[in-house]
């Protein structure tokens, strides 16, 4: 397993998505997703920005096709 922004990434999950147009929009919208869910269940403020910072660092990694 590797490590993005500190948190341990199974080392195929970029390959699983390789079948999955991903561009900026769509690592976007998932975050716009994960941010929501954050949202609804109330997450601590103080968790929110990391998470999101780790949450970013793993979608941008994600992208397999230019913008």
């Amino acid at each position: 397993a590797g490590t993005i922004g500190g948190i341990v990434v199974n080392p195929r999950l970029r390959a699983r998505h390789l079948p999955f147009p991903i561009a900026s929009a769509e690592r976007d919208a998932w975050l716009a997703c994960m941010r929501m869910a954050l949202d609804d269940v109330k997450a601590p403020a103080a968790l929110v920005e990391p998470l999101m910072e780790a949450f970013f660092g793993t979608a941008d990694w994600m992208r397999n096709r230019p913008d």
